[in-house]
């Protein structure tokens, strides 16, 4: 099962919200008051929970590139608390009081949602949380309140979604299963990346969100198979010989090692590129495993802007070193 989307789900997250009773919401929460509700966790959690000023870089930005933790946790009034657990993270006062994520559960969304609702049914026990007749589960971000469940996936779409016409098309027929899909555009990007696309799940007012699952389960699943077939005739579908990939394989890695790529948005495009012809079996000089580890990096939110020095010397320094 995990080759079926292996390099088509790039990320995938689950998140359950709830807020307690008597207390602003974190964007407004103040120091103290966070700091109360961090003492409640750690009456339950111990020693397992952790803060944010705790977490070195690499695992701060893993949880911001997941969606798990906002890219502004940093600069927020609010105490931010974290638990990691094995098949779960519980973050503390970031957008809401409470958020449980479950990640790296491939394409089962009912089985994350019943990871994510076992732990809330625990905590339900220990905290009133903020509830509306009418609304349903309150949450700062209004498109989250009702059930408060937010799924986020990341995938690679290089095959399926190869021009503006198709993306549109696929973009409303999944807005009417209550499915959000959207060009991934990167912070400090100049615009949006062509193959890494985001889906995401709106409206939670849902009386049988099982049901709901099941049919986001299942056009996820038609998403996969279908960029699987595309992916098998990609050549043909856009009239390509293999020396024709070759040629583009060869300028891709001399603009690399050549230090042409000055900007996050050239490497990252660059980068992609070369991991879709390693998934369509052509060898470049950078196995898929370094192509993460270079895009993981010089995504680090420690970089400033589009064109950040620091950024390009890292690149750089990676690329004469190998």
């Amino acid at each position: 099962m995990i080759d079926y989307y292996k390099d088509i789900i790039l990320e995938n997250n689950l998140s359950l919200k709830r807020n307690i009773e008597d207390y602003n919401f974190p964007v407004t929460l103040s120091e103290k008051d966070s700091l109360e509700i961090i003492e409640k966790f750690r009456g339950i959690y111990g020693n397992e929970l952790i803060l944010l000023d705790e977490i070195d870089e690499n695992t701060l930005n893993k949880l911001i590139n997941a969606g798990i933790i906002s890219p502004d946790s940093k600069n927020k009034e609010a105490v931010i608390g974290i638990v990691f657990k094995d098949d779960y993270i519980l973050v503390i006062n970031d957008s809401d009081h409470i958020s449980i994520n479950v990640s790296n559960f491939g394409e089962d969304l009912k089985l994350a949602y019943e990871k994510a609702m076992e732990i809330e049914k625990e905590l339900d026990e220990k905290f009133d949380f903020s509830f509306s007749p009418q609304y349903g589960y309150l949450t700062s971000f209004g498109r989250n309140s009702g059930n408060g469940v937010e799924i986020r996936l990341k995938l690679f779409l290089f095959g399926l979604l190869d021009n503006t016409q198709a993306f549109l098309t696929l973009k409303s027929s999944l807005a009417h299963e209550g499915i959000f899909l959207a060009r991934f555009v990167p912070e400090y990007f100049k615009s949006y990346d062509y193959d890494i696309y985001i889906l995401k799940n709106f409206g939670n007012y849902r009386e049988k969100m099982d049901e709901y699952l099941e049919d986001f389960e299942n056009n996820l699943d038609i998403i996969i198979r279908n960029e699987r077939r595309f992916r098998r005739d990609f050549q043909s579908l856009n009239g390509l010989t293999d020396e024709d990939i070759k040629d583009s394989i060869k300028i891709l890695e001399d603009n690399l090692e050549s230090k042409n790529l000055k900007t996050l948005t050239s490497m990252v495009n660059c980068l992609y590129d070369l991991k879709k012809y390693n998934v369509l079996g052509f060898k470049t000089k950078l196995s898929n495993q370094e192509i993460d580890y270079l895009i993981f990096n010089i995504s680090k939110y420690k970089y400033k802007g589009n064109r950040d020095s620091e950024r390009y010397e890292f690149l750089n320094s990676y690329m004469e070193a190998r």
